[in-house]
């Protein structure tokens, strides 16, 4: 009950977009439709509704009007053409889904009477298939009589033979086998199809009369039927037919000779479906038919099971990847230890290519003895073998695998170690990452670092414990890999062990240090928190740690790390005054405005000055929600303190991103300044074109003013452009 309201929900809210239940739209004013009368009339016009409860409604009222509603319902379409009929064609298709639901039996029955007695009437044919479709929605068993009959009607078969397989059973096949005989053209060949779609058995015969059709289709339909229907009876005509020489109908017959196997397959007729699939693989020896070796292959194996053992072998020897990754695929899907030993067997005979393919078949089989197997030819003598066996290793799960292909990572062949360190990135399984964590500690520093950036890759967030170890080992490279992967993966808990490590970093490592503290620090979800760590770091700690633990709080951000970093704008020690005023600059929040300012007004440093400017200017441009007349002013504040033209410039370029009037009479002035003309009116027009021509006069003078000063080309056109647009 809940997907019928569901569906008619949809049907009685989307009446515009359902265009198979409408006539034709018309540019001119269409005709005037029938109108309905009585109670009819009242419920209609609740249709469609955008209320569930009330479209049911609505349809449990029409189906209480009877046979006689349902007719006078009927009588209101009309064929396609200039009439919109659409109300009363939602209604009767949302009708047959109504009655459609469970526990409407009796329903469902008026209504498919009443439906099919419309089919015997005399509404245009148009209409009928309207009704058939309909019919095909309620589901309705004792209308097999009435569609039956519609099935030699050029316009309406189709309609008919669909209704009839939807319909089922074995009233609706008979239907169908009785029309076959009478039926030509059009008819005939929809007849045929839907046949091979109930898989009628009992139209066998007929069917194989149909295979010598003159009409080409119609041959071809016929042999999809009968071998759908998995007829072994037809094996041999299937078989012939795949001789044809038009390449469109050899691929519908070839189609037609796997469907057949697959279905003596499916029907436990293994010798049947055996030997087609034989016949089919010894017929496609050319290069172009190599997707139906493929499908014979895959077929065989499916039919015989391990029965087909010595052809997958005998298959996979062939120089062809396509058709041995198809008897890898067959091989895959055959169950049972016996299979995978057999393989393991056999895999001695083949060539390296093969014995590749085998291998990373093996690993997708998984257990025990496949496992063994991969693993021992990671030391084959081939090299083509030991990269396909490492390559196979990605499917496996286990701390032996994950051992095994560790000790690869020292290999001197790179391509094997590249390929064992990409291996250990997609080893599935906790298993594996706990393996390669436990091995970091006694490793060579060169495989501490493989190791290291493998359980980054893996995300070993359950193993911080080893990064940070290794951000303390006696190697510089160790160290670097272990805060690298604590940059990546690091969480709060890490903070304080960061913040020791970032205290007593050498010089050398102090810039990777503060980098990987920043990231922590950036991802941490207690803000606060970590701003308090950070400050309490910086008791008693020399300049350049001190600086590095500045330039982290400006990550962080909140009033506690501004406050800190407020003081320290005012040290005395020219590097930490910088540090503080950079991350000022780069401030993740607004509240640091007002010391922009006043900083770019009156640090004596000029650097300092155009860094203070340039984060005022990027806070007053990114602030989410900031008014435009608020962005305005804090720009002119920018503009009064800057003191030189690039400065200048920086400013005009942000004021140039406003859309107000006001903004415009700002940027106006200075077109007449020869050291940022240019700069000005680039703004000017910007805000112009912002502005759509409102207000004109405004727009009007600050173009001219901008003609008259730029000598840029481009910035004159658009100018010229805006001035167009104003008349």
């Amino acid at each position: 009950m809940t997907r019928i309201r569901a569906i008619l929900a949809v049907v009685c809210v989307t009446l515009p977009a359902f265009p198979s239940l409408l006539s034709a739209g018309q540019a001119r004013p269409a005709p005037a439709a029938p109108q309905p009368a009585g109670p009819l009339a009242g419920i209609l016009a609740k249709i469609p509704n955008d209320d569930a409860a009330a479209a049911m409604a609505a349809y449990n009222d029409l189906v209480a009007l009877g046979p006689q509603g349902i007719k006078d319902l009927a009588a209101l379409l009309v064929e396609p053409g200039p009439v919109d009929d659409s109300r009363a064609r939602l209604a009767f298709h949302g009708l047959a889904i109504y009655v459609a639901r469970p526990g409407a039996a009796a329903e469902r029955m008026m209504f498919c009477e009443t439906v099919r007695g419309l089919l015997a009437g005399p509404a245009p044919a148009s209409i009928k298939g309207f009704f058939l479709r309909q019919l095909r929605l309620a589901g309705c068993p004792k209308a097999v009589p009435a569609v039956s009959a519609l099935l030699l009607d050029e316009e309406l078969c189709e309609y008919a033979a669909q209704t009839l397989v939807t319909i089922g059973g074995d009233e609706a096949r008979a239907a169908l086998r009785q029309a076959l005989a009478k039926a030509q053209g059009k008819c005939r060949l929809t007849i045929i199809q839907n046949l091979g779609v109930l898989r009628d058995a009992q139209a066998a015969p007929e069917l194989m009369k149909a295979t010598t059709d003159a009409d080409r289709e119609a041959r071809l339909a016929a042999l999809w039927a009968l071998a759908n229907i998995g007829d072994a009876a037809a094996a041999d005509t299937i078989l012939k037919a795949t001789e044809a020489q038009g390449a469109y109908e050899r691929a519908k017959t070839t189609d037609a000779a796997l469907l057949l196997a697959q279905r003596l397959g499916e029907a436990k007729k293994a010798r049947e479906a055996e030997q087609i699939y034989r016949a089919l693989w010894k017929a496609a020896a050319g290069p172009k038919d190599r997707h139906v070796r493929c499908a014979a292959i895959r077929g065989l194996a499916a039919a015989l099971g391990a029965g087909a053992m010595d052809d997958l072998v005998a298959t996979m020897k062939g120089d062809d990847p396509q058709v041995r990754a198809a008897v890898a695929e067959a091989a895959l899907a055959m169950p049972g230890e016996d299979v995978t030993q057999k393989w393991i067997q056999h895999m001695k005979t083949l060539p390296p290519a093969a014995r590749g393919d085998v291998l990373a078949m093996l690993g997708r089989r998984g257990g025990p003895a496949a496992e063994d197997a991969v693993l021992e030819a990671t030391r084959d003598a081939d090299a083509s073998v030991r990269l396909a066996a490492i390559q196979a290793a990605e499917t496996l799960s286990d701390e032996k695998a994950a051992a095994a292909i560790m000790a690869l990572l020292a290999s001197a062949v790179r391509p094997e170690q590249e390929a064992a360190r990409a291996a250990l990135g997609r080893m599935p399984g906790d298993k594996v990452t706990a393996a390669v964590a436990a091995a970091v500690a006694s490793a060579a520093p060169a495989a501490k670092r493989e190791l290291l950036g493998i359980l980054v890759a893996r995300g070993a967030r359950a193993h911080l414990d080893v990064l940070l170890a290794a951000a303390t080992d006696a190697d510089s490279g160790v160290r670097a890999a272990g805060l690298a992967g604590l940059e990546s993966l690091g969480d709060e808990k890490t903070l304080p062990a960061l913040l020791r490590l970032l205290v007593k970093a050498a010089p050398e490592d102090r810039q990777a240090a503060e980098k990987t503290v920043g990231a922590v620090c950036s991802r941490a979800g207690n803000k606060e928190a970590a701003a308090d760590l950070v400050i309490k770091a910086m008791s008693g700690v020399g300049a350049p740690t001190r600086a590095a633990l500045i330039r982290i709080l400006g990550t962080i951000g909140g009033e506690k790390a501004l406050a800190e970093v407020r003081a320290s704008a005012k040290d005395t020690e020219v590097d930490i005054q910088d540090a503080a005023i950079r991350a000022m600059a780069d401030w993740p929040d607004a509240g640091v405005a007002p010391d922009l300012l006043e900083i770019a007004r009156t640090n004596p440093r000029p650097a300092h000055q155009v860094l203070a400017l340039r984060g005022y200017v990027r806070l007053a441009n990114v602030s989410a929600g900031r008014p435009a007349a608020e962005k305005l002013k804090m720009y002119q504040e920018a503009m009064a303190v800057a003191k030189r033209p690039d400065e200048k410039r920086l400013v005009l370029g942000a004021m140039g991103d406003l859309k107000s009037p006001e903004a415009l009479q700002k940027v106006l002035p200075l077109v007449a300044d020869e050291d940022l003309k240019e700069e000005a009116s680039a703004a000017a027009v910007k805000i112009a074109k912002a502005l759509n021509g409102n207000p004109k006069a405004a727009i009007q003078n600050a173009m001219e003013k901008v003609l008259a000063a730029s000598k840029n080309a481009g910035i004159r056109k658009d100018a010229e452009d805006v001035l167009k647009k104003l008349k």
